[in-house]
């Protein structure tokens, strides 16, 4: 073998050391950094209260206090809506509100749902709201679904 071979050889087994020895090291944290981007922890709470992504029934304001959520809700529509279930769901518990009825373009409603446990006064909350609802006229069924957040009062 000449000296231009062995050189090449040994830069190519050099290479290939250190992507066997780092290469895990790098795999695993890729890993990890997908982990908690899936789990939303480069996500910060937004703050103050909103909401986002509903249609036609929207909240129009939010409330958690203790282990009631109140969400005011209006009907944007244009029509008549029958709602017939209101849901939420916080970490991983889903309970369902005690409003159902016809709803008239423009009115709004209170619904209060009421969580097993009360969270604390000062904690940030991401609620999942879904509302169930009938277009009167038409007579289909839809649902209108997003996202409350908010701080404990």
């Amino acid at each position: 073998m000449n000296s231009k071979t062995m050189k090449r050889r040994v830069k190519g087994q050099a290479s290939l050391e250190y992507l066997m020895t780092y290469g895990w090291a790098i795999l695993i944290i890729l890993v990890v950094g997908l982990v908690l981007w899936q789990m939303g922890f480069f996500n910060p709470p937004a703050t103050g209260h909103g909401c986002s992504g509903f249609s036609h029934i929207v909240p129009l304001d939010t409330k958690l206090s203790g282990n009631k959520l109140t969400i005011i809700i209006s009907n944007e529509a244009g029509a008549r809506l029958d709602v017939k279930n209101v849901s939420a769901t916080i970490g991983s518990e889903t309970k369902t509100g005690t409003f159902s009825g016809v709803m008239r373009p423009g009115r709004t409603e209170e619904v209060n749902i009421t969580f097993s446990s009360a969270f604390t006064t000062g904690d940030y909350y991401r609620a999942n709201i879904v509302i169930e609802y009938e277009n009167v006229v038409s007579g289909i069924s839809h649902k209108s679904s997003g996202d409350c957040w908010g701080t404990v009062e």
